[in-house]
């Protein structure tokens, strides 16, 4: 099951009009028989970009009750997002966010589907890593799970804690977990400037424990997809546009290896997480209380 559009969102979220139509390319992890996954991490480096883009690092349960998404928006040569939303469990029970990060600012959504959004300015900048973790945990209130988003911050060398949304259980067992399906995407929320070039890298590791995440090394895709410099790209634009970027690329980055849909390609290498970066999610900081109406 494919994701469901952001384009919607995305114009709620800029004040456009919502009837524009999105252009997405897709990696759809294997998670290796992992179902009931707690803890994920991801890597996007974002190496060519354009306005009106945004990068989904991971989408759970995409299209289920409760599924949800983050990653980080290219608005403008000025301005910069990082997103974390989760969908309603159901018409009747809706996520809030109970804790959230000074500069985050959250709201509900609609238009494809409902939920609950937050969003923060975040300059990151092409080249860069941007590094995220998402983990889940049960909420205070009986019945109920706690999806915690952070964000590492380069610049203070420290993880921020982005936002938590906590969600109604009801009786969908998934809403507990990451696992099932899971998918990366690029995304042209205005489905404008299509011949631009756009290009990002993506990795993710999952698991039930921080210190028990596995890197997931297999994936496919649809649209431009395929792997570099040993990890799996998602790429839009004119194949010259295309070709010029994967060029200037090549000293640091190698040639590419478009993948094909329904086909696999090798899988790209197993990389356990680092000793230092395995402590450091284990010891996360909380963000003040988040007050919201349900």
């Amino acid at each position: 099951m494919k994701p469901r559009s952001f384009s919607v969102l995305a114009a709620l979220v800029l004040g456009l009009a919502p009837f524009a139509r999105a252009q997405a390319q897709h990696l759809w992890w294997n998670l290796g028989g992992e179902t009931h996954g707690l803890c994920l991490y991801g890597e996007i480096t974002v190496l060519a970009t354009h306005p009106s883009i945004y990068y989904c690092g991971a989408n759970w349960h995409p299209g289920e009750p409760a599924g949800g998404y983050c990653g980080i928006q290219d608005n403008s040569p000025t301005e910069r997002r990082t997103i974390f939303s989760i969908w309603d469990t159901s018409p009747e029970l809706h996520p809030l966010v109970t804790e959230a990060d000074p500069q985050t600012l959250f709201n509900r959504f609609g238009g494809e589907g409902e939920g609950g959004h937050t969003h923060m300015l975040w300059p990151w900048q092409p080249g860069e890593m941007f590094q995220f973790f998402v983990q889940k945990q049960p909420g205070d209130k009986p019945g109920t799970t706690d999806a915690r988003y952070y964000i590492f911050d380069r610049a203070a060398g420290k993880w921020r804690h982005s936002a938590t949304i906590n969600c109604p259980n009801g009786d969908k067992p998934g809403v507990g977990t990451i696992g099932g399906t899971v998918a990366s995407f690029l995304e042209n929320y205005l489905g404008t400037t299509k011949d631009e070039a756009k290009l990002a890298l993506y990795r993710l590791w999952l698991g039930p424990r921080v210190d028990t995440m596995k890197c997931l090394t297999r994936a496919g895709g649809d649209g431009q997809w395929g792997e570099l410099h040993d990890a799996y790209f998602l790429a839009e634009g004119a194949p010259a546009k295309l070709d010029a970027v994967f060029a200037k690329l090549e000293a640091a980055y190698g040639k590419p290896v478009f993948g094909v849909k329904g086909k696999d390609l090798p899988p790209i290498s197993d990389r356990p997480l680092p000793a230092a970066l395995l402590t450091a999610l284990k010891n996360l900081p909380r963000a003040p209380k988040a007050v919201e109406k349900p």
